[in-house]
């Protein structure tokens, strides 16, 4: 089950999997990820679509998030 807004400047995604929460200013955005995999705070490119692109799933929204963190530390 999922259940999404991306109406406001304060977006929203709820599923079995975990919670997702975008707030979207005036020149940033910030990604909260609480999930069973771990926990991740982002700030983010005013406009970024990660959520949107991978359909709203938390394990793959997590997995794009971590994946790019690691590509940069090596």
């Amino acid at each position: 089950m999922k259940i999404y807004s991306e109406r406001f400047f304060i977006k929203y995604l709820f599923s079995n999997r975990g919670i997702c929460l975008g707030v979207d200013l005036k020149d940033r955005s910030y990604l909260f990820l609480i999930c069973t995999r771990g926990i991740i705070l982002r700030k983010r490119n005013r406009g970024d679509r990660v959520v949107e692109d991978l359909d709203y799933e938390i394990d793959r929204i997590y997995n794009t998030i971590a994946g790019k963190e690691e590509g940069m530390k090596k």
